[in-house]
């Protein structure tokens, strides 16, 4: 891989993270998420909802990360501080463009995603939703020692109800040294 740069997003980045996380989804959520929907309303859906994310106050609040090579995104994370502060911090995003998977980025990113957090909320957990159907990412956060402490079915994009497992992990620190082992899951 080129060399990799890190920024944080800006509203000019929206359509170039909408197109990402529209590429990611299309990848890993096939046979999860309607078809009809990742065919279709995904593109215009993601690019309202960057743009709304990232004009919208409290930008001290989120967390967004790009990770770019030769000017190209190729990954992003997203990390909001009061979705569910009671959770703690929430992971949001975590994407990785589907053909540069497995080499390390994620980790990368949910690293920088966990110092940003030690450094705001000191103490804080980090928890986020994945579906139960996705086993790759399943795969990477239990390799991760991520804790799932929650199962609910959630209404999707494109209108299905879908199982969702909360993971947390409650000791940064910990979260930070699985990360650096890079011993499994890597993507």
């Amino acid at each position: 891989m080129n060399t990799i740069t890190f920024g944080p997003a800006t509203l000019a980045d929206s359509q170039r993270i909408a197109s990402l996380h529209t590429i990611s989804w299309r990848d890993a959520y096939r046979g999860i998420l309607p078809a009809a929907y990742l065919v279709g309303p995904i593109v215009d859906e993601r690019v309202t909802h960057w743009q709304s994310r990232l004009s919208s106050p409290g930008a001290n609040r989120r967390y967004v990360l790009l990770a770019e090579a030769e000017g190209t995104l190729i990954a992003f994370v997203c990390v909001l501080l009061d979705e569910e502060p009671r959770w703690g911090a929430c992971l949001d995003n975590l994407h990785v463009l589907p053909k540069l998977r497995n080499q390390g980025l994620g980790r990368q990113l949910f690293g920088r995603a966990a110092q940003w957090v030690i450094s705001n909320e000191p103490g804080w957990p980090i928890h986020l939703w994945v579906f139960e159907a996705n086993d790759g990412a399943r795969r990477f956060y239990d390799a991760l020692s991520g804790e799932v402490v929650e199962r609910r079915l959630k209404r999707a994009p494109g209108g299905a109800d879908i199982p969702l497992l909360r993971y947390v992990w409650r000791d940064l620190e910990v979260l930070l040294r699985n990360l650096k082992s890079g011993s499994n899951g890597r993507t």
